[in-house]
């Protein structure tokens, strides 16, 4: 028969909400440094830029084809083989770096499609009239295509840092104690794994609320600050 012990599933919330800071980390880091790499892989196949616009595309068709756990067990691997080329300690081997930087690259791939995009929404009409005016190419994309793209990179965005948000979770296959493990190490000698993964699952939620809710007014506020030429 199967039971369910209120108590020790609100224990276990307390729990999960102790590991957010673990859960920030691996999320903040990697959307903002993922937004950095999608950017300038963007902008390498809109302008066309000669042998890095087939890296760009290649980039993005590879890292999106292969699964964020194959990815991360490759970047452990690959770096403690360097470890061990090199004759490295490798106790002192950073697997949360490992797992952080390959969460930004994953990330890359997609915010990079969902940059593009959002950056081919502006009509070319825009760039003319900003020419027209005198503005130079990035004076036209800072004050003209960048505000009119931000709604529709928006929910992108946002889509792709829950992404993140949930990709974090297989950081513990790496020895990595984050939201899952924490919780499931509590339930030793008790094994209320229910409670615990319902826990967990209900702080993800909460997360990802909080995040589709800050979109949606990121949306709105972008919306209302479009004034095309």
């Amino acid at each position: 028969m199967i039971s369910f012990d209120p108590a020790f599933f609100l224990y276990e919330i307390t729990v999960a909400l102790s590991y957010i800071p673990v859960v920030s980390l691996l999320s903040v880091v990697p959307l903002l440094g993922g937004l950095g790499l999608g950017a300038v892989l963007a902008l390498c196949r809109i302008y066309q830029v000669p042998v890095w616009r087939r890296i760009a595309q290649g980039y993005v068709v590879i890292l999106r084809s292969i699964p964020l756990l194959l990815q991360m067990f490759m970047a452990y691997f690959a770096v403690k083989a360097l470890y061990e080329i090199f004759g490295w300690n490798q106790l002192a081997l950073n697997k949360l770096g490992i797992v952080t930087a390959t969460l930004t690259l994953d990330a890359a791939g997609f915010l990079s499609e969902g940059i593009r995009s959002a950056l081919l929404s502006v009509e070319k009409g825009q760039y003319e009239a900003g020419y027209s005016v005198g503005l130079k190419n990035l004076q036209v994309i800072r004050y003209i295509v960048i505000p009119q793209s931000l709604p529709v990179a928006a929910p992108i965005i946002g889509s792709g840092f829950i992404g993140i948000i949930k990709g974090s979770a297989a950081a513990y296959l790496l020895g990595i104690v984050e939201m899952i493990q924490g919780t499931a190490m509590k339930t030793a000698g008790n094994y209320r794994y229910l409670e615990a993964y319902c826990a967990v699952a209900l702080v993800y939620w909460g997360l990802t609320a909080l995040v589709e809710r800050a979109t949606g007014f990121a949306e709105k506020r972008a919306s209302l600050h479009v004034n095309p030429l």
